[in-house]
Parts: C-alpha cells; sequence; structure tokens
C-alpha cells in the first residue's frame, strides 16, 4: 500500500519542530534525511512513531528516516513543492520545484556510531563518486548477465544478436574512466572538466608511443584508482593556484599549470603507484577466493553486514571495479550479497514469532525490498533494533559466503543489484546455480538461528 505523503510531511514537520526549523533536507535510495538549525526542538521518539518509518538514526547532523524505495525521493519531492529547503550539500533551491529524480543518487549516510570521521567522510566521498553510476550499472549489468545466458541457451546460432547485448551491456565501462574522474574531481573540490582531462590523459592511446626519463607509459594503466589519485592531487593544486593567482588571468593560468604540473606527475609517479595497487588488490583478493574456499568466504559474507553499519563498505567500490578491469567478472560481490540474504532469513523467523501486529506489518513491506537487495528496513527497522536476529543474519551471511566463495561464483557486473535480481546479471549458468543455492541457503541459516536465538518481542507501542 503506497505511503501517505501528505501524513507522513505534516508528521515530521511537526516531530523536526516546523519549517522554520529545517534547514536542509535529501534522501538517499531508501532515507528521508534532513537537518535542522535548533536540535532541542526535534522530537525524537515521534519520528520514530510515524507510520510507516521502519526506523530511524542519528548520523552526524542528519536525521534519517527509513521510508523504504521510491517513497524517499516522492516525500523530498513532496516537502520541496511546499518549501524552498537547501539540499544536503548546503545548495539554495529558493523557488524551485524539485523532482524526486534530483535526489535519486544521493550518497547514503552512515549509521550513528563511533568510527573515525576520516574513515567516514573518506567512504563517503567515495561513494558520492560512484553511487550516480548505479543505474547504468545495474542497466548495463542485467543486459550483460541476461546477453550471456542466452548466448548459451537460445541465442546459441545468433551471434550477432549476442555481440549486439554485449555492445549494449558494456556502454558504461567505455567511458567510465572519464566520469569517474568528473564526479571525483567534482567530490574533492576541483572543477569537474579537469577530472576528464586526468582521465583522458591516463587513457590516451598515444602514451604507448612515449618515453620519459626511460619510462614507458601505458594507458590505462591503475584503472579508476589511477584517476581517483590524480583527481586528488589534482584538485588540491587547482584550489591552491586559485588562491594564489588573481585578476582575470586566473581562469586561464589556473587549468593550463593544473593539468602542466599533475599531467607529468600523474604519468611518472602515480600511475605507476596506483597500477601496482590496484594489481595487488586484484591479485591477493583473488588468491583469497581461489584458495580460501570456505573460511575465506565465511569471514568475507559474514563481516558485511558490520562494514554497512559503520558506512566503510563503500570503500570496497573500488576494489569491485578492479576486479572487473582485470578478469572481467567479479567473484567478491557474490558472496557479500550474501549478507542482504541472512537478513531475509532471519526477517522470516521474526515475522512468524513475533505477536506484534504493527511489527509484523513493518517486516511484511521490508521484506520484498530485501528479497531485492536493497537491506536497509531490515537492518534498521527489524534484525538490528531486536539484535539477536542481527546476530543470525550475520551467520546466515557466512553460510551463504562459504557456498557462493567454495563454488567460485561471479558476477557480470562491479556493483549495483543484489539480493534475487543478481541472478540476472551473473557471469555464466554455473554462477547462477550456486548463487542461488548460496542464496537459499543463507536464507534458511539466517532463519534457523534467529528462531534458535530467539529475540525479545516488541510491545506494540514500541514496534517502530
Amino acid at each position: 500500500m503506497p505511503a501517505d505523503l501528505k501524513y507522513m510531511y505534516e508528521k515530521i514537520l511537526e516531530a523536526a519542530g516546523g519549517a522554520d526549523n529545517i534547514s536542509a533536507l535529501g534522501c538517499c535510495m531508501t532515507r528521508f534525511r534532513f537537518t535542522v538549525k535548533n536540535e532541542e526542538l526535534v522530537k525524537v521518539e515521534a519520528l520514530r512513531r510515524i507510520r510507516d518509518v521502519a526506523g530511524y538514526f542519528y548520523s552526524g547532523v542528519q536525521h534519517q528516516l527509513i521510508v523504504g524505495p521510491s517513497t524517499s525521493t516522492k516525500l523530498v519531492a513532496y516537502f520541496n513543492e511546499r518549501h524552498s529547503f537547501n539540499t544536503l550539500d548546503g545548495k539554495p533551491r529558493a523557488g524551485i520545484k524539485i523532482s524526486p529524480d534530483d535526489f535519486a543518487a544521493a550518497a547514503k549516510a552512515s549509521v550513528k556510531r563511533k568510527y573515525s570521521s576520516r574513515i567516514s567522510r573518506a567512504c563517503g566521498k567515495i561513494g558520492n563518486i560512484f553511487l550516480p553510476l548505479i543505474p547504468a550499472y545495474i542497466g548495463c549489468g542485467l543486459i550483460i548477465g541476461i546477453g550471456n545466458l542466452l548466448s548459451k541457451t537460445l541465442l546459441v546460432n545468433d551471434p550477432n544478436v549476442v555481440a549486439l547485448l554485449e555492445i549494449l551491456g558494456r556502454g558504461i565501462f567505455f567511458y567510465l574512466s572519464a566520469i569517474v574522474g568528473y564526479n571525483a574531481n567534482k567530490e574533492f573540490g576541483g572543477s569537474p572538466a579537469l577530472g576528464l582531462a586526468f582521465a583522458g590523459i591516463l587513457n590516451a592511446p598515444q602514451l604507448s608511443s612515449v618515453t620519459l626519463f626511460g619510462s614507458t607509459f601505458v594507458a590505462g594503466k591503475g584503472g579508476v584508482l589511477a584517476v581517483l589519485f590524480v583527481c586528488w592531487v589534482g584538485s588540491m593544486l587547482e584550489k591552491r593556484l586559485r588562491s594564489w593567482i588573481r585578476g582575470s588571468m586566473e581562469m586561464f593560468l589556473t587549468p593550463m599549470l593544473t593539468i602542466l604540473i599533475v599531467g607529468p606527475l600523474a604519468l611518472l609517479f602515480i600511475q605507476p603507484l596506483a597500477g601496482w595497487l590496484s594489481d595487488g588488490l586484484s591479485s591477493v583478493t583473488q588468491e583469497l577466493l581461489a584458495r580460501g574456499g570456505v573460511p575465506v568466504g565465511a569471514v568475507l559474507g559474514g563481516t558485511f553486514l558490520p562494514l554497512v553499519m559503520l558506512g566503510v563498505h563503500q570503500s570496497l567500490v573500488p576494489i569491485h571495479q578492479q576486479l572487473m578491469d582485470s578478469i572481467g567478472s567479479n567473484p567478491l560481490f557474490p558472496i557479500l550479497c550474501m549478507a542482504g540474504a541472512g537478513q531475509v532469513g532471519a526477517a522470516f523467523a521474526v515475522l512468524f514469532k513475533t505477536k506484534n501486529a504493527r511489527f509484523k506489518t513493518l517486516i511484511k513491506n521490508a521484506l520484498p525490498v530485501g528479497l531485492l537487495g536493497i537491506g536497509e528496513p531490515l537492518i534498521y527497522g527489524v534484525t538490528l533494533p531486536l539484535f539477536k536476529p542481527f546476530i543470525a543474519a550475520c551467520i546466515g551471511a557466512a553460510f551463504g559466503g562459504a557456498v557462493v566463495a567454495s563454488f567460485h561464483v561471479a558476477s557480470a557486473i562491479p556493483f549495483g543489484v543484489s539480493g534475487l535480481v543478481l541472478l540476472l546479471a551473473l557471469a555464466n549458468t554455473h554462477s547462477v546455480v550456486f548463487y542461488a543455492v548460496g542464496y537459499l541457503t543463507a536464507v534458511l541459516a539466517g532463519f534457523t538461528f534467529a528462531w534458535w536465538l530467539g529475540f525479545d518481542d516488541p510491545p506494540a507501542e514500541d514496534a517502530n
């Protein structure tokens, strides 16, 4: 049943201290987020008890409500049709009507935990760089996966259609470095267009014919890691130059000097270092998965939910992309997806055991999106508040991760879709079969351990 946006709008405003107390708002895929001017006016318990709010937490300076996919963007649009709130990045919205699409690519915020602010900011920046790419990753990844399956079944004798599907599926990867460079330079505070220039320099085909100081360059070496490092250095230099150079010449000298200085530095030092690091990360990950089997899969699967809680899971995104660049598939991502499967199993156990009608409704609303790979409503609305089911979900994920790792399942997409949807974006039919086996294993294990460990059933008034 669709959420009542008018009701949620009125209740949130009331609990937040009124429209005048809200300084900025936005959303990610499943969360409505806002900041306020006076924290003393916010009624946290009232926010928790709003109907259709699966969970509440406070992160940094943000109040975050778990409302589920689609509802989050619609709710932000509903607010901005009636007010002119700033976005969470501080940009004014005076007089502008906001559509849900303006917020769909916002970065996921981390939960309320005590952890290093530097790590938090670094992971947040990585997320802001890559999360806008998710729609393209999803679309292209599904086409690649479906094409792989069809090429071995219905399209065995039709290579032209298979080739066309391959072209369509690889679309995002052709200009990936340029897109990452644009987003990275923007996120690091530099000019986005210079990020495009840095990516172009690192991937120029002519590099193979240039030798400088005895070094022969390799186009594309280091992949997205090289682009990230170069954009970080380049944006720092650009900002420094803008503070030093005054007058009208600044707009000419700053970009030229930035490229002239950072370009050679990138080719001689940053790109080789990033290449060594990316190759090392890829090799170590492949070696662990190839030789570690069950234990490594269990550890990776079982610890991913805590990483999501701490907000550091974003730091794995470059590793996912590097695996795709190195071997053309990603054996790590399907293991981590078992975290969602374990949580689905634990949530089913809670659904069958709880006597709280309101809590049952919450779980029923969160389970469908959980099966599709969107886990926040289940984490923050069900398993984590009850704690023991969260532990059971981690155990279930460990079982599933062990199965997926031991059978060398690989996806045709770096990251993006997960849950049951990932069945359509796997590298081959072998991976489809054993991902399904791993997923079912994780669900059953999560259910079994959640049932066995039990939980304190919340009274009706504490269901949210």
